[in-house]
Parts: structure tokens; C-alpha cells; sequence
């Protein structure tokens, strides 16, 4: 039994402790919560030490790489006093729900909707470990198989493949896209802020018309390179993020080559700290290819939820009439400023379904942008063309598996002309 008046005076040690500057000794670190994870998965990503002085900053950076991990709707730390003037660092989770059976409605802006079937398996094995099988039918006819695992060896020492066959209509061409594909990717972080991954694609993909197949039939050798000095992955409030992705084609039905190139670049400052913080996000994404394979299937177009905000998504009337051919091209920049304001803080909930109680999160952010982008088919088109424009609002809802459903409505512009207004529905942060 614990007496009021020792836990009182301990209570009294820590708190003079910290006032003085001096923070108290962590003799054990505890975790609390993991059900199903194993203990070590959170073990590795925790780097206070025992036998030194609780330092708060080393605690928070290991609380969010906790959250980080995604398998969790709430992570957070305390330190807890101890008879012999010592603290328990202790870590507390609450785990999200693992298994999600999926039969329900899917919307996308460039296909409509869809009807989605199959599982999604979290943290299996307890080791943080994805798996996804299923299919959709509908605005896009899939299905194919997905595993991730984060740290499979060694320190960081990634593994993810896919395999899978998609029926798409294409956005603005009159062409039936149909792809078959298997990719597989290892990677590695060094640190925790460096991350580079290499792998391949063998892919065939085919543009089907009413009489006419276009083919393509390719090996894409692939590598990403990522630095990220984000506290929350998911809804940072500060840090830097640069992201590069490469691929390279080589065609085994056609004399060409070429290669795809996306960088990203991102900063995040929150002037206002705090569970109901105010964060500053801005953003630049280039997407080029290069080689010598320049035909109308590989462009890019801009406009809806992903690039340019407030401009409906492209269609092939658009394309083909060529009322907004600036709109279209092999390269593009787009760069996008965000104000994100927390109504409600995230919290745990859990439903009871048909399959089980459901754990995840809710909560509640809105959110103000402006958008800028700008397609062409060289570098040189980039810095010539009339940047178009879109500005608006929303909300952010965390949600799991996606992290966070984003809902926007914005209004575009065009060499100082209002052009429309658009809704976007989106899964995930736009950066």
C-alpha cells in the first residue's frame, strides 16, 4: 500500500526537480497498451535511455515516432515518480483496430465510384506488418494483393511488393488503360531522418481504343530518396520534407526509353502551439519525363484534389477541344500554401460493426490554401506560362487507415480571371 503522504512528497521531489532545471533520473522505461504489437517494435523506436536525467525533448521525439508507426489512434508519455526519487518513463498506447473487412462505396474525382471488396490487415504479427488483398468494381475494375513491412532486418531495413490488374478509363484521353503489374521495393532508413529505397516494376500496359490497342511492355527499375524531419508524418507542425522518385522504362516492344521524375519539397511551422495548434505548411512539386518517348498518354494534366484545387478534374471534351490546353503537358510545377487550424483534437473511439469493435480516431481540422501550377512540355514552358491559380477552403477528419478524409472546395483563377469552382473529396494530407 501506497500512504497519501508519500505520494505527496513525491510528487513535491519531481516538481522542485524540474523547476530547479534539474530533471529527475530514469531508472525504467514501461509501455502500456500494446495488445497485439510486440513489445520490441516499440522498444526500437524509443531512444531515451535509462540512468540519465529525464530529458522531455528525447520523450516527445520518441512519442512521435511511436505515432508515427500508424498502428495507434493515441500515443502518449509520462513520467512517473518513484519511492527512490527516480522516475518510470512510461509510454502509453491505445492500438487501432488491425482487421478491416471491406465491402463499401469508394469515390475518386478522375473515376467515380466504385464498389470495394476484400481486407485490410495492420500490424500483423504484431510486427507493424501491412496486408492488403482486394479488388474494386465499378468507375475502376481491380484487384491485386499489397504487403509492407517496415523493418523485416538490420536497422530499418524495409520490404514492399505488390502484384495486382487494373481497367481504368483513361482521364482525358478515349482510351481503356488496362495494367497488369508486380513491383517490389527494399529500402532503408539512415538515422531516423534519411530513408532511400530501391526496386523494380515489370508492368504491360495496355491503351485500348474501339479498334486500336496501343501497347506497352516494360521493366522500370526505381529508387526513392526521402529526407523528413517531421515530428507527426501525418499532421506535422513543424519540419522539412524532400521526397525524390525516379524510374526508369525499358520498353521491350518499342525503340524508346525514357525516364519519370517527381521531386517534392516541403516545410511545416507551427506558430501556435499547442493540442489546438496553428501550422503553416508550404509546398513545390515538379513531375517531368524525360527520354524519347513523348506521346499523349504519358502527359500530365492539372486540376482537381491532387494538383491545382478548385479546378475540376480533366476530362476528354476539355483535351480534345483544346479550351485549355495550358492545362496539359510532359512537365509540371505545382505548389501549394496551406493555413491548418485544430478545432477538435484527435481523440480514441471505438464502434461496435458486424465484424468486431472498430478502434480509431476522430477529430477535426480546417484548413485555407491557395494553389498554383503551371504544365508545359519542357522546363523552359514552365517558367513562360501563365501560372493557373486556385484558393479556397476545408476540413481534415482523422480517419484510419487513410490517416486523415480531406474535403475542399475552391475557386480558380487564370490570368486574372475567374475560371469555376470545384469540391474535392481526397484520402491523406495533399502534402
Amino acid at each position: 500500500m501506497k500512504f497519501p503522504l508519500i505520494q505527496l512528497t513525491l510528487s513535491l521531489f519531481f516538481l522542485v526537480t524540474i523547476v530547479c532545471g534539474q530533471g529527475p533520473l530514469v531508472s525504467e522505461i514501461q509501455i502500456i497498451g500494446n495488445e497485439v504489437t510486440k513489445k520490441y517494435v516499440i522498444l526500437r523506436e524509443i531512444q531515451h535511455p535509462t540512468g540519465v536525467l529525464l530529458d522531455s525533448a528525447i520523450a516527445v521525439a520518441d512519442r512521435n515516432r511511436i505515432e508515427n508507426l500508424g498502428i495507434y489512434s493515441i500515443v502518449d508519455w509520462q513520467a512517473v515518480p518513484l519511492e527512490n526519487g527516480t522516475v518510470r518513463l512510461k509510454y502509453n498506447v491505445i492500438e487501432s483496430s488491425r482487421f478491416f473487412p471491406v465491402l463499401a462505396p469508394s469515390y475518386e474525382e478522375d473515376t467515380g465510384w466504385s464498389i470495394v471488396f476484400g481486407g485490410v490487415v495492420k500490424n500483423v504479427r504484431g510486427r507493424n506488418e501491412s496486408l492488403t488483398i482486394g479488388g474494386l468494381i465499378g468507375g475502376v475494375d481491380a484487384y491485386g494483393f499489397d504487403f509492407n513491412n517496415p523493418w523485416i532486418f538490420g536497422d530499418h531495413v524495409s520490404l514492399s511488393l505488390g502484384v495486382g490488374k487494373a481497367y481504368i478509363n483513361h482521364r482525358f484521353l478515349p482510351y481503356v488503360q488496362q495494367t497488369s503489374s508486380f513491383e517490389i521495393n527494399m529500402g532503408r532508413y539512415f538515422g531516423y531522418q534519411k530513408k532511400i529505397s530501391v526496386g523494380f516494376e515489370y508492368e504491360k500496359k495496355d491503351f485500348v481504343e474501339d479498334t486500336t490497342t496501343i501497347e506497352y511492355h516494360y521493366l522500370a527499375p526505381q529508387s526513392r530518396f526521402a529526407y523528413d524531419s517531421r515530428d507527426i508524418y501525418n499532421d506535422p507542425s513543424k519540419g522539412i520534407y524532400i521526397f525524390h522518385f525516379a524510374r526508369y522504362f525499358k520498353y521491350f516492344n518499342v525503340e524508346s526509353n525514357s525516364i519519370l521524375w517527381i521531386q517534392s519539397y516541403s516545410a511545416f511551422v507551427s506558430p501556435i502551439k499547442g493540442k489546438r495548434k496553428t501550422t503553416l505548411g508550404v509546398n513545390v512539386t515538379l513531375h517531368s519525363t524525360h527520354g524519347d518517348l513523348h506521346k499523349e498518354m504519358f502527359m500530365f494534366g492539372l486540376g482537381g484534389g491532387y494538383s491545382v484545387r478548385g479546378w475540376r478534374i480533366e476530362t476528354r471534351e476539355l483535351f480534345k477541344d483544346e479550351k485549355q490546353p495550358y492545362r496539359f503537358g510532359f512537365y509540371s510545377a505545382v505548389s501549394s500554401l496551406e493555413l491548418r487550424q485544430t478545432v477538435i483534437p484527435r481523440f480514441s473511439i471505438e464502434q461496435p460493426t458486424p465484424f468486431g469493435p472498430v478502434k480509431s480516431a476522430l477529430g477535426l481540422q480546417a484548413v485555407l490554401f491557395i494553389d498554383g501550377g503551371v504544365a508545359g512540355d519542357n522546363w523552359n514552358d514552365l517558367t513562360e506560362m501563365s501560372p493557373m491559380f486556385g484558393v479556397g477552403l476545408g476540413v481534415r477528419i482523422p480517419v484510419a487507415l487513410a490517416g486523415s478524409m480531406r474535403f475542399d472546395y475552391g475557386w480558380s483563377f487564370y490570368e486574372g480571371a475567374a475560371v469555376e469552382s470545384s469540391f474535392h473529396l481526397a484520402v491523406g494530407q495533399k502534402f
